[in-house]
């Protein structure tokens, strides 16, 4: 490492959050780079902070240009944008995992509780003067106590474990699918068997996992018709990882099944917000437009454990949450 790395930052972060990472390297704001000065500067940067989605001024042609590279920071804790294959095993790749933990469990949960207490459908009735005054009692028996139920985390990281946190405080049995299959007072399981297992068990489910080549298309036909016919499946992760026909027709196949989500298909490194099925449509459906981890950033944990990592990665310590390459590529 050279003695004053220069490191580069996408997005726009608040300068003054970035304070600590002064005394350790030369800053760089992409944004402030014009015309030719970005050429100009990239065969010098050490290594970048990329605050959101990998930008689209760093092409392919562009990147095979910093050859001092070595080091890249994500300010998401999900690494599914980040170029690997152009990269090289040069460049070491960390994540920002940890860093959203709290707000998107909060919102997973939120999800979960809308869905079963059918708080957008009887919003929904009530709006639309379909409501019956008849059918109150009708109405009390689809309301779901979630205390004693059980609810499963596929993806068992700092999302994963806060999620089953919080429904541990409200009287739920905790099972959760990682691949480490390490246990943290809750029971672990994993492999395929673990996975039907947690799926099958479960009344509802949060998809709190990365998104790579192992996981794409993870919650499929097979698994969906695993799960119970009323239980909800909810997704803070990335869309891509639930088949996304399969469970359209699974709702359509089971109306006392709901799916809820706040992650869309990515095209092009834009996520759509939409679907080329009409989820919207249907009663079971609950959609909302990314905003979980939007809402966590505001609170600024999630770029303090970003800079802290790059902090440990400059001071010339092991950086946290490195990534495998291989599972991208």
């Amino acid at each position: 490492m050279v003695d004053r790395p220069n490191l580069l930052v996408t997005g726009a972060p608040p300068k003054d959050r970035l304070e600590a990472l002064a005394p350790h390297a030369s800053l760089v704001w992409l944004d402030e780079l014009k015309g030719g000065e970005l050429d100009a500067a990239l065969p010098l940067v050490d290594c970048i902070l990329v605050q959101t989605w990998w930008p689209e001024a760093l092409t392919p042609e562009r990147v095979a240009e910093m050859s001092r590279l070595r080091f890249v920071q994500s300010g998401m804790a999900g690494v599914n944008h980040i170029p690997f294959k152009h990269l090289g095993k040069r460049v070491t790749v960390c994540s920002n995992a940890g860093g959203f933990s709290v707000g998107v469990a909060e919102f997973a949960m939120t999800l979960v509780m809308a869905a079963a207490k059918r708080v957008v459908t009887l919003d929904r009735s009530m709006r639309s003067g379909e409501f019956d005054p008849a059918s109150v009692g009708t109405l009390f028996r689809e309301v779901v106590i979630l205390r004693g139920r059980t609810l499963g985390v596929l993806g068992y990281g700092g999302i994963g474990k806060a999620v089953g946190s919080i429904a541990s405080a409200l009287g739920m049995n905790v099972v959760a699918y990682s691949r480490s299959g390490k246990a943290d007072r809750v029971q672990v399981l994993s492999g395929s068997e673990g996975l039907t297992r947690v799926l099958g068990t479960s009344d509802a489910v949060v998809v709190a996992l990365p998104l790579s080549k192992l996981t794409v298309g993870l919650v499929g036909r097979p698994e969906l018709g695993a799960m119970k016919r009323d239980a909800v499946l909810v997704n803070v992760a990335r869309a891509e990882i639930v088949d996304e026909e399969a469970v359209y027709e699974h709702l359509v196949r089971n109306p006392g099944f709901t799916y809820a989500t706040d992650v869309w298909q990515i095209v092009r490194g834009k996520e759509t917000y939409s679907s080329k099925f009409p989820f919207l449509k249907l009663r079971n459906f609950i959609g909302t437009p990314h905003v979980a981890g939007g809402s966590a950033a505001l609170t600024g944990e999630p770029l303090k454990a970003a800079v802290e990592n790059l902090s440990r990665y400059l001071k010339g310590e092991t950086p946290q949450n490195v990534v495998d390459p291989s599972e991208y590529i």
